[in-house]
């Protein structure tokens, strides 16, 4: 029985850096987007913006362990427990 991953799902399981530090600039997008759109008077637009905050935020803290830490004080990942 052949337990390989198709390349497309491994891909979005194991996502690959774009370009060196992009972990960082995904993580400024992130608080940019949450900062920008946080006070807004729409709730849709609060709400799309926490959404593309916590993906963004998601995406530069993973496979980071140090960067799971930073991710604790977004809005939306306030449930996240602290890795030892």
């Amino acid at each position: 029985m052949d337990t390989d991953k198709p390349q497309a799902v491994e891909r979005f399981d194991n996502p690959k850096p774009l370009f060196p530090g992009e972990h960082w600039v995904a993580l400024g997008g992130g608080l940019a987007a949450w900062l920008a759109t946080r006070k807004n008077q729409s709730l849709a637009i609060r709400t799309l913006g926490t959404f593309i905050a916590a993906t963004l935020v998601a995406r530069a803290a993973h496979g980071h362990k140090a960067m799971g830490n930073v991710m604790r004080w977004t809005p939306v990942g306030g449930g996240i427990k602290r890795g030892g």
